[in-house]
């Protein structure tokens, strides 16, 4: 199946989204979004000097920060700590409220037992019919994504009970893309990120054996329509309340 591929850091879906999001007439903006990171310009077909106001391909994402990330390490009971800590359970993002799970023991051994190990996979698989999409994927013995999060949640994990798998615009609220030679992710707070593909809680409209994927592998970032449900991806599990779909009026500029 051809995957239809959404690369977050082009300048291109960037442009096409400011653009969206600046006409849109003096809505609401319930949920902020983080800057996406981006610190390069470019034309057409290659990086160039950020532009001047009046000169060509002036006002792309790079020039304008706003809602910087910013986040805040929590220990195992959900309290706060500093930016110094050796050692975390979960990272609360602070411009979304969005608390993202740790991941641990990234050493290529999968490690069932230990419910964070980041070198573990699992079949994409929800129960509940309101959400998978008509299609509830591929059930496991410990090793679907409904037993992942159930296992949080029955812990209560943090003192939580309502982890979940982040939906594709969730995921796209900490992919960072300042450099695409890295992992596109913040990992001064997100260590022992596993360099590969993630499970999102969304399935493919047009084919619902198919759920969306995010890539954190370098020079990636984007989120595409190529899991199979029956695949073993990787998982991180985020909690809070999901984004809406409002805008914002940043700039009175007509494009």
């Amino acid at each position: 199946m051809k995957s239809k591929k959404f690369k977050l850091s082009t300048i291109v879906f960037y442009s096409v989204f400011i653009a969206i999001a600046l006409v849109l007439p003096n809505m609401a903006f319930a949920t902020p979004v983080p800057d996406t990171g981006q610190t390069k310009c470019y034309d057409s077909s290659q990086e160039i000097p950020c532009p001047q106001p009046g000169e060509p391909y002036y006002g792309q994402d790079a020039q304008y920060i706003i809602n910087p990330p910013s986040y805040t390490k929590l220990d195992a009971n959900g309290n706060d700590l500093p930016d110094s800590a050796a050692t975390w359970a979960m990272v609360r993002d602070n411009v979304t409220g969005l608390i993202w799970e740790m991941k641990t023991n990234y050493d290529g051994i999968p490690n069932y037992s230990d419910i964070h190990d980041a070198d573990v996979g699992y079949t994409w698989y929800d129960s509940n019919p309101v959400t998978n999409g008509g299609n509830a994927g591929t059930p496991g013995n410990g090793t679907d994504t409904d037993d992942f999060i159930n296992t949080l949640n029955n812990a209560h994990f943090g003192n939580f009970s309502d982890w979940r798998l982040p939906a594709a615009k969730e995921w796209g609220t900490i992919t960072n893309h300042s450099d695409i030679y890295s992992i596109p992710i913040n990992l001064n707070f997100f260590p022992n990120t596993n360099p590969t593909l993630y499970w999102t809680s969304n399935t493919v409209v047009q084919n619902n054996s198919v759920a969306w994927i995010v890539s954190f592998t370098p020079h990636a970032g984007y989120i595409y329509d190529g899991g199979l449900k029956a695949g073993t991806l990787a998982v991180r599990a985020v909690r809070g309340i999901k984004p809406s779909n409002n805008f914002r009026d940043n700039d009175p500029r007509d494009f």
